[in-house]
């Protein structure tokens, strides 16, 4: 009994030297990012260390990293203010974790303040002697954020009380002091028990294939229509980006599109036959993968290139050769930081990606975007761009971002209802169920359904 007195006292104290600590010092943290799924009205636990963010924010893996977003801005705010209250508020987020967690586990909070990195070290929770965790936020007043815990990876994020997908946390800091969280279960134990619901629809097969340009291995994925087998026809080829995400519930990071079961449905209603081929995203380093150029406040970003690269070099080559496509007509796909990729390999190599599919564009992630297009000296054939209006923590922001890039394809000759597609979701979020429920309209208006 005494040892659990002291055990709770010490407890107690930790956190209580936590708060004073988090008045006294701080590291810099970052703004606001991508938000890549749905949120939800339950609490959340935040950053690794105590840390005071800037106040955030305009206009969002993963991913997948994508890599869900809000613009980051950089305005400063001084702790207190005797005149309108406190400008920046403090909270220690004390987490309580399953029995089974590893002992020489990490636990982490990543969320749209860090551009949804699953294991950013400046937002390790640290452990209290009662086996719970703890870190110190410390952000503006007012500031909601959305998040979710990992222990450093997104195959290890959490899950909720049946193993099922956990929406994003969401917290306000309104008031300063100790909040109490609980993760129920984790993502790799609940998938090597149970397997996970496999949702595959159709002719769907997957291989790995080793990406020179990234150094690693990536799972393909290979959807074939309901006819491929029956003759002769050839295809056009759809490229997507998040693969796990698009096919099957147990491999998806917050639900998935449905990809499989919209095409097999097309076919169905309106004979209508599409080859889509998805890439796996690198988890932790999607948000490198799917941006151009590196992003300098959150010093990510970079690896745009290469991964096009991988798919014109290595990955078309071997689709073209192994399955009856059209090799000239060929489109890319994606949403978020894959929807700014999508834009970028229209432009970037336009006699490749003559179809581009941009949903809820991450454009603010790499604002060099703008410039890029406006400058390309040509560009693809045709170009579906969309976003729903309660996307991210400032919708008209987000909203902004992706009308900009509308008024640069026009000022460069792109008509809308001809080569050009424009789509606004009226109360659509930023998650993978949105951008499954436009995908059909995107895909028949692309490739002339």
């Amino acid at each position: 009994m005494d040892g659990k007195i002291l055990s709770k006292v010490g407890t107690l104290l930790i956190v209580s030297i936590m708060i004073l600590a988090s008045f006294a010092s701080g590291c810099i943290g970052e703004g606001n990012g991508k938000n890549l799924t749905s949120s939800s009205s339950s609490l959340s636990t935040s950053s690794v260390q105590s840390t005071t963010h800037s106040s955030s924010s305009t206009t969002s893996a993963s991913p997948s990293t994508a890599t869900s977003s809000p613009h980051p801005t950089s305005t400063t705010s001084s702790s207190t203010s005797s005149q309108t209250g406190p400008k920046e508020v403090t909270v220690t987020f004390i987490v309580s974790v399953p029995k089974y967690t590893p002992k020489n586990s990490s636990i982490y909070i990543a969320g749209d303040f860090n551009g949804w990195n699953p294991g950013d070290e400046r937002y390790r929770l640290k452990p209290l002697p009662d086996g719970t965790w703890a870190i110190n936020l410390t952000f503006p007043y007012g500031k909601v954020i959305q998040f979710k815990f990992t222990r450093g990876s997104w195959e290890t994020v959490e899950r909720g009380p049946s193993g099922g997908e956990m929406p994003n946390r969401v917290f306000a800091f309104l008031s300063g002091g100790v909040k109490h969280f609980t993760i129920y279960n984790w993502r790799d134990f609940v998938e090597s028990t149970s397997g996970g619901t496999h949702t595959i629809t159709g002719n769907v097969k997957t291989f790995d294939i080793f990406v020179p340009q990234l150094n690693t291995t990536r799972r393909i994925w290979v959807y074939l229509p309901p006819d491929y087998n029956n003759g002769t026809k050839r295809y056009p080829v759809l490229y997507m980006f998040d693969g796990q995400n698009l096919f099957d519930e147990a491999t998806s990071f917050a639900g998935e599109w449905g990809v499989d079961e919209a095409l097999e449905k097309l076919y169905r209603e309106k004979n209508f036959s599409l080859i889509v081929v998805g890439i796996d995203n690198g988890g932790d380093k999607r948000i490198d993968e799917y941006a151009p150029w590196v992003n300098e406040e959150y010093g990510r970003g970079g690896l745009g290139n290469a991964t096009l690269e991988f798919i014109v070099e290595i990955l078309k080559p071997l689709i073209d050769r192994q399955y009856r496509t059209i090799p000239n007509e060929t489109g890319i796909m994606g949403s978020s930081l894959g929807g700014l990729m999508a834009l970028y390999a229209g432009f970037w190599n336009s006699s490749v990606f003559r179809y581009v599919g941009a949903m809820s564009s991450a454009l603010w992630f790499n604002p060099e975007i703008y410039d890029f297009v406006k400058n390309a000296p040509s560009g693809p054939a045709k170009i579906y761009i969309d976003w729903g209006t309660d996307e991210g923590d400032n919708p008209a922001a987000f909203a902004e971002s992706n009308e900009k890039m509308v008024q640069i394809l026009e000022e460069k000759g792109y008509v809308e209802g001809k080569n050009l597609k424009v789509v606004v979701d009226e109360g659509g979020k930023h998650n993978e169920y949105y951008w499954g429920k436009r995908f059909s309209e995107a895909v028949l208006w692309l490739f002339g359904g």
